[in-house]
């Protein structure tokens, strides 16, 4: 109970905060900045509230059709995504991805409480895709993330969790990699009951977090209980949490086949990439449900 008080604190105090992030300081950072090409990122400084900055890193597309924005997974960073991350950008989604406090590699990760951890991603995520709206004026935006990151992306496409409604309408699509299970305290029965947004779900049925997930088929959440249409799920046999970092080249392929297709469909309104996503076969070791 103290946890959710906590947390429904931070969710008031977070919707002030975030009608005074200042846009204009972080164009100004980054103007005339030689974005790095796929195979590295360019590092800027977005300001958040209360004095706290974002480092984003910016993986640029040469021939850029729309933008993702991805939310690393708890204690990781953008960069352990690059394998995944840098397939997306070569097929024309510029990702832009920035280091949540409760990464290990966040310099102030010890100054931050568990509570922040999610009052703080909602806000990077927030300024992130306020600086690609400001930046990048009318291109699509895919919200991707792993983990915790994918509720995220979840939330961001309009799943409402204890801190209510903080979805973002020009968000196309979702591409979520696992999931945080049904997190006690923060998803409710209802969180994605008014989920709209197309979205695609990839797990394992060996995605288990020790004393958060003990059940893989929490990950099903999302896609079980969302409101139909534009939903995909893909389970890999004997696939565990870091599938999106260590899936073999067969599984690997498949999986940016069907993140490319997906996104390019709905999130670019491709109808050609959209029949192709809703067509993909499954092979064996790999089932694909659609709702």
């Amino acid at each position: 109970m103290n946890r959710l008080l906590t947390l429904l604190r931070l969710s008031l105090s977070l919707a002030a905060a975030l009608s005074l992030v200042p846009v204009a300081p972080a164009l100004a950072q980054t103007a005339g900045a030689q974005f790095a090409p796929a195979s590295a990122a360019e590092h800027i400084e977005l300001p958040a509230s209360g004095g706290r900055t974002i480092d984003v890193s910016v993986w640029q597309a040469a021939e850029e059709r729309g933008v993702v924005v991805f939310s690393h997974g708890y204690n990781g960073a953008p960069g352990a995504y690059s394998r995944i991350l840098s397939k997306w950008v070569e097929a024309g989604f510029t990702v832009v991805a920035p280091l949540h406090v409760d990464s290990l590699r966040h310099p102030q990760h010890d100054q931050f409480d568990g509570p922040a951890a999610f009052s703080t991603r909602i806000e990077d995520l927030a300024v992130v895709r306020g600086f690609v709206k400001a930046t990048r004026p009318g291109l699509p935006i895919i919200a991707a993330g792993h983990s915790f990151g994918s509720l995220m992306s979840l939330i961001e496409g309009g799943a409402r969790t204890v801190a209510g409604p903080l979805g973002d309408a020009d968000v196309k699509a979702i591409v979520a990699f696992s999931s945080a299970g049904d997190l006690q305290g923060v998803v409710l029965p209802d969180t994605y009951a008014a989920l709209a947004t197309p979205m695609l779900m990839i797990t394992g049925d060996a995605d288990l977090v020790p004393q958060y997930v003990t059940d893989w088929h929490a990950h099903r959440s999302p896609f079980d209980r969302s409101a139909p249409g534009d939903k995909m799920l893909m389970v890999f046999a004997g696939a565990d949490h870091s599938l999106v970092r260590n899936a073999d080249e067969a599984d690997f392929d498949l999986i940016v086949r069907a993140t490319t297709a997906f996104m390019e469909g709905y999130g670019l309104g491709d109808p050609q990439a959209r029949a192709a996503a809703q067509s993909l076969a499954a092979p064996e070791g790999v089932s694909i449900e659609r709702r």
